[in-house]
């Protein structure tokens, strides 16, 4: 090989090595799934039939998502404990303020034995990641609203694309005279925590 043939060669190599993109940057890992949410609720709980009756409620919530097991706290506008109610394995369990202590097969009934007003505490979680069994509405190719579980369930906001406001409806076919339940949801802080927050 000549000099100068030498010379070429060795420029375009130095030029394509430096026309060459880059590797890109090791990829961070993402951040993991929220796991426990905090903020407001809302319900308002209507039954017809020969004497009908309206009761409204309202407090703050937190849950948190465990594998399998779920633990709900509501407490009071002001701060105070109302209760704190745990489902896993099929088995629920809730601590009233005073103390006492309930036990029942499903959550809803649990709470609904309590209170008067069912909680879905097992659905809540996949509820708050945006996830719906049965879609009915998109809106922007996203999930805004649907039935799931015996309930309807719409996003009225989000926030870096979780739902931030939830309205949940039971039953999901709101039969009129029926009791009726209206639990409306706004989700504060959404964040990743270890289990046991109440344990």
């Amino acid at each position: 090989m000549t000099p100068v043939r030498a010379l070429a060669t060795v420029c375009a190599a130095l030029v394509a090595a430096g026309c060459a993109t880059p590797a890109p940057p090791p990829a961070l890992p993402s951040p993991q799934a929220p796991n426990f949410w905090s903020g407001r609720f809302a319900v308002t709980f209507l039954e017809g039939g020969y004497q009908p009756r309206e009761e409204r409620s309202s407090g703050r919530f937190a849950l948190l998502a465990d594998g399998e097991r779920r633990e709900l706290e509501l407490s009071s506008p002001l701060g105070q404990t109302i209760a704190q109610v745990t489902l896993e394995s099929g088995d629920a369990m809730l601590v009233a303020a005073d103390g006492r202590r309930y036990r029942a097969e499903s959550a809803e009934s649990l709470t609904e034995q309590v209170f008067g007003w069912r909680v879905p505490i097992g659905d809540l979680p996949r509820w708050l990641t945006g996830r719906i069994a049965q879609p009915t509405q998109r809106e922007a190719g996203r999930v805004v609203a649907g039935t799931d579980a015996g309930w309807s369930v719409r996003f009225e906001a989000f926030e870096d694309e979780r739902p931030r406001r939830l309205s949940l409806d039971w039953p999901a076919d709101g039969a009129d005279g029926a009791r009726r339940l209206e639990l409306k949801l706004v989700v504060d802080s959404a964040d990743h925590v270890g289990g046991g927050a109440w344990r």
